[in-house]
């Protein structure tokens, strides 16, 4: 069998250089984000509740293949199994 040319043990001098690399990478992140200036968007009005409204357009070409890849649909709403995949 050919070994992964992609894969290797990896050294502490490399585990130390790929946290150095994270940690640098996420604070440059960080940075940009703090200097984003941009409104929170919450949805709640004064009360803590949510104003209803009338949702949003759907994509139509969306809508059908989502449908057609459901496993069952009543009402023009998908109905999915809750937690039957946590047992």
């Amino acid at each position: 069998m050919k070994p992964n040319s992609l894969w290797h043990e990896v050294t502490e001098e490399e585990k130390q250089q790929i946290k150095q690399d994270s940690k640098k990478l996420l604070n440059e992140f960080a940075a940009k984000l703090s200097k984003i200036k941009a409104p929170e968007g919450h949805h709640e009005n004064e009360t803590g509740t949510r104003e209803e409204g009338d949702g949003w357009q759907t994509d139509e070409e969306f809508r059908n293949t989502t449908f057609a890849n459901a496993p069952f649909i009543e009402d023009n709403t998908i109905v999915a199994e809750k937690g039957a995949w946590k047992k």
